[in-house]
């Protein structure tokens, strides 16, 4: 699993006391967004890297059928392409400890080793295929910006 989460230091509590309803929306919102880029970027293709075969299996009314399905990885260092959905599927945001604390959890067994990158069994270095840190790279400065101003009391 992964988890992703960022903190909020504060060292006038009144401020954060005065201002906690839009603290909240503005971690929501920017949970969401995280969420939301993070999901998109693994469904848009980010191009073919190496392909890979495998047979999909369906069972309908007693009868199964095998069909050859075709998946194109992505090339290092871009997000994973999509292949079942489970992956951008399994990314969620949720509340944490404070009211003004969510995480970012990515429950497919994959996510990490996708994300950092692993050694293969046969013992090469697999690249990582990043789609979490740069959502929350192209969130956070909007983030910071709306936090800032609330707490200037804007």
């Amino acid at each position: 699993m992964i988890q992703m989460s960022a903190s909020l230091t504060t060292y006038n509590m009144d401020a954060y006391i005065r201002n906690l309803d839009k603290l909240k929306v503005i971690v929501g919102k920017a949970a969401a967004d995280i969420e939301g880029q993070a999901k998109a970027s693994i469904v848009t293709s980010s191009g073919r890297y190496r392909v890979y075969n495998r047979i999909r299996t369906k069972k309908r009314k007693g009868k199964t059928t095998r069909t050859k399905v075709e998946h194109w990885s992505s090339p290092p260092g871009t997000p994973p392409n999509t292949d079942t959905g489970n992956l951008a599927n399994s990314i969620k945001n949720r509340r944490a400890g404070s009211p003004t604390s969510r995480d970012i959890v990515v429950h497919a067994k994959y996510g990490v080793p996708l994300e950092l990158g692993w050694i293969s069994k046969g013992g090469n270095h697999v690249p990582p295929r990043p789609f979490l840190r740069p959502a929350f790279d192209r969130v956070a400065p909007g983030f910071l910006l709306a936090v800032k101003s609330v707490m200037r009391g804007r």
